[in-house]
């Protein structure tokens, strides 16, 4: 296993596999309780039990730590920065859950990678699989940094203006009648829980991107290969038809990956459509109407890092169609007229094959590509607009005063 700085620069002796794309996930993953650990024991055990009482509580103590907010202070602008938290919070366990329950899924298409990086040899191929696993780990430090920015912003804030960061319901704490001693546990533990909720999140929105940038740098490989096929002399019929072959083998393999990373990522993505909306307008009517200065630069963090969950993989979905269309191209484009008969029957099989583009949908509601992102984004502001015609923001601010 090479350490982190070799996975960022790509430093190393031995050659890189596509697998080591997911190996910092996988890490984190270990680190918060979602994947186990091996060999089992009752440390481990005790481990991921504490961490999954801790995902599964994250929306109950939000929720009611928002409940009290309500009925405790007037400032909407500290009502909605902890409603923006809550709403998110909602969907972490559920996302979590379902990415444990199929991580088998995700284990099964490791092989598979093995067996499709031992196909390229050639500096080309190793180049490119190389350049996915350092771009995989540059994405994993800038979504960790964005996600860790917020959370320090949060945190500095409130320790300045002696407020909680997010509110949240610890009901031993809170009874603590001391109020110096409640203030800075209460502080300390919401700090330290809100970064691991955190890196929970960063790891459900940033795994979907990477497999399907490992899916993408292989569909390019695939294509470049079948580009070639056909231009050495020095192959005899039954070389090219083997090789062609061997080309069809790996489009198969690919599909498979598709298959078992959208039946997981199909249901996370749609339980992060259906809340990142609600989140961003709310986001919005704090930006616009309520926030102060400190809570303004938190909100726009926030509205950023709630857009990253969805727009990564978005982009690397409608990305891979793009890919996908290299492949016919590829296959129209090469040496088929120096085949055999038998050669080009196949050939147009393939071609038949490779016309169907690999894309993935969410429980059969969104298809997952940046047109899908757009109209979310879009939805959050219409309805932001709409509230803010009705003079929602307006008729609270009266209230208040």
């Amino acid at each position: 296993m090479r350490s982190f700085f070799d996975l960022y620069y790509g430093r190393g002796s031995e050659e890189f596999e596509t697998n080591e794309s997911f190996q910092l996930i996988l890490w984190c993953w270990a680190l918060i309780g979602v994947k186990p650990l091996k060999p089992y024991g009752f440390f481990r055990f005790f481990q991921m039990a504490f961490c999954w009482i801790c995902l599964f509580m994250g929306p109950v103590i939000f929720t009611v730590g928002f409940i009290q907010v309500t009925k405790q202070t007037s400032s909407m602008t500290v009502i909605l920065t902890t409603l923006q938290g809550s709403l998110n919070s909602l969907g972490l366990p559920l996302k979590a859950f379902v990415t444990v329950f199929y991580l088998d899924r995700l284990c099964s298409v490791e092989p598979i990678y093995k067996s499709l990086d031992a196909r390229y040899q050639n500096p080309q191929g190793r180049f490119a699989i190389r350049n996915n696993v350092i771009q995989s780990t540059h994405l994993f430090v800038t979504l960790v940094v964005s996600y860790f920015t917020y959370g320090t912003i949060s945190w500095l804030s409130s320790a300045f203006t002696h407020t909680q960061t997010a509110n949240i319901w610890l009901p031993f704490v809170d009874w603590i009648p001391h109020p110096t001693i409640h203030f800075w546990l209460h502080f300390v533990i919401e700090v330290v829980y809100l970064h691991y909720l955190l890196i929970a999140q960063c790891m459900n929105d940033l795994y979907p991107a990477l497999y399907i940038k490992a899916l993408r740098t292989h569909i390019t490989l695939l294509a470049d290969r079948v580009s070639r096929l056909g231009e050495n002399p020095e192959l005899t019929d039954e070389d090219n038809y083997q090789e062609l072959s061997d080309c069809v083998r790996s489009h198969q393999e690919l599909l498979q990956i598709s298959r078992a990373v959208g039946s997981v990522i199909s249901i996370t993505l749609f339980i992060q459509f259906t809340i990142a909306a609600t989140v961003l307008c709310v986001c919005m009517l704090n930006l616009f109407l309520f926030a102060d200065a400190s809570h303004r630069v938190i909100t726009i963090v926030y509205y950023l890092c709630v857009l990253s969950q969805t727009s990564l993989t978005c982009y690397q979905a409608s990305m891979l169609e793009v890919d996908c269309e290299k492949l016919p191209n590829a296959i129209f484009h090469c040496n088929w007229w120096n085949m055999d008969k038998r050669s080009r029957r196949l050939l147009i099989y393939f071609l038949h094959r490779a016309q169907q583009e690999i894309s993935f949908v969410a429980v059969k509601f969104f298809k997952i590509n940046l047109g899908t992102f757009l109209s979310i984004a879009k939805f959050s502001f219409t309805l932001y607009t709409f509230m803010n015609q009705m003079g929602v923001g307006e008729n609270i601010k009266h209230q208040l005063d």
